[in-house]
């Protein structure tokens, strides 16, 4: 298993003084982000550039799996993945899309591109299922409030998700239903 760790931005549910909320333009990667995606991954979260790019190379090859990039002004400010993933046979997680991280590069944090990354990936699924689910570190109350906002129910609390344990030692399993209405 491995472990999801506590490094998520402090939480700040208004707009910081100053910071004005961003007109990204967003778009499915291609394999000429790859290198780009996988150095912005390495330099606010870390880990090894070789298997990022391995990492989402494969995902842009599976058809149940998409990586979605924010642009400002032409410069790749951050990324977030979606996948379809089996129910879990340890945790009993279900099986179906999930969205699967968010990467926004540090001069572009709290301005809204992470809310716009979510909302493409929940369009996304929707065009594909019904639901769409997540699973968060209990103490990731940024990336909570944001779901909760978008529509999404807690299903429950748990150790781990879809073989994902928690530093904060529990996570939340949310889960969102295509509606009539989009996500606001």
């Amino acid at each position: 298993m491995s472990d999801l760790s506590a490094s998520f931005a402090e939480y700040q549910p208004d707009l910081p003084a100053g910071r004005t909320l961003l007109d990204a333009v967003l778009s499915e990667a291609a394999r000429e982000d790859l290198g780009v995606l996988a150095a912005l991954q390495v330099r606010v979260r870390g880990g090894s550039e070789r298997e990022l790019v391995d990492r989402l190379a494969r995902a842009l090859d599976d058809e149940r799996r998409a990586v979605v990039v924010a642009r400002v002004g032409g410069v790749v400010a951050g990324y977030a993945n979606v996948a379809f993933l089996p129910q879990h046979p340890v945790d009993g997680a279900p099986g179906g899309y999930y969205l699967t991280g968010v990467t926004v590069d540090h001069p572009w944090r709290r301005r809204g591109l992470g809310r716009l990354l979510t909302r493409w990936r929940m369009a996304w699924v929707w065009e594909r299922d019904t639901d769409v689910r997540c699973f968060v570190s209990s103490a990731n109350r940024a990336s909570i409030d944001l779901h909760l906002a978008l529509g999404f129910t807690v299903v429950r609390t748990g150790r781990s998700f879809q073989g994902i344990t928690f530093a904060a030692g529990e996570g939340v399993l949310m889960s969102a239903r295509r509606s009539a209405a989009p996500p606001a």
